[in-house]
């Protein structure tokens, strides 16, 4: 069975870019007809998730998902998936709006971090200051019997620097930053680290460590794949 896969992406357009190379990298493929069908809003304007939940006199971008996602089913899409953690503060709203079930990364991130690292008990989430400071990942986390900890104001600024003034600024992010950014998630007492802004998914391909570090973005293309009805390549 086949199934056309709705995207809601442009959150940024850089990690959107990536998540769609991600889909066809896990797809088992030999013949264009064997990889997934997807149709893809790159709706870049959409109003910053992060502003508007930590002020909430900002714009809010919770009017733009709706329509996409319902423009988005009107298309024809029998499920959804939206690359962008922060986006997901919003997810209950989404669902309920969608005509289609919508793909909940988070919940999909910490079963692959279970899967990958069994032995892990306490996981540090690295992500916007929205995510971070909304606790969206908490009842995945929870429910899935791990300890939430939190990165220090340090590591935070370190993640901000990542996501914002490299990545999204397009300015490739040095070897020496991106190491001491997942030492300081390390530091919070973590046995993992859950990568949770899709930006951070640009130089996590880019640069070589050995941090124990789960994208989970990867988690949410593998998870296209399957509910595409394609395919999973063996995970790397």
């Amino acid at each position: 069975m086949t199934n056309l896969i709705g995207v809601l992406g442009g959150m940024g357009p850089d990690a959107t870019i990536t998540y769609l190379s991600m889909v066809v990298e896990n797809t088992q493929a030999s013949t264009d007809q064997e990889h997934v069908d997807l149709d893809c809003v790159m709706h870049c304007s959409i109003p910053d998730r992060t502003a508007y939940i930590l002020d909430r006199s900002q714009p809010s971008p919770l009017p733009d998902l709706i329509q996409d996602i319902q423009t988005l089913g009107e298309r024809g899409a029998t499920a959804i998936a939206i690359p962008c953690n922060t986006a997901h503060y919003f997810f209950e709203e989404l669902q309920a709006a969608s005509p289609v079930p919508v793909l909940n990364m988070l919940e999909l991130a910490v079963d692959s971090l279970r899967e990958r690292y069994p032995e892990a008990r306490t996981v540090c989430v690295l992500g916007t200051r929205g995510t971070a400071q909304t606790g969206v990942y908490a009842p995945a986390v929870e429910k899935a019997g791990l300890t939430l900890v939190d990165v220090s104001e340090e590591g935070q600024k370190l993640v901000d620097t990542v996501i914002f003034d490299r990545v999204k600024a397009g300015i490739p992010t040095e070897h020496s930053l991106y190491s001491d950014m997942l030492a300081e998630g390390m530091a919070s007492g973590a046995d993992a680290l859950i990568l949770a802004c899709t930006e951070l998914s640009v130089p996590e391909r880019q640069i070589e460590h050995d941090f124990p570090t789960l994208d989970a973005l990867v988690s949410l293309a593998r998870a296209t794949v399957v509910t595409a009805g394609k395919q999973l390549k063996p995970a790397l």
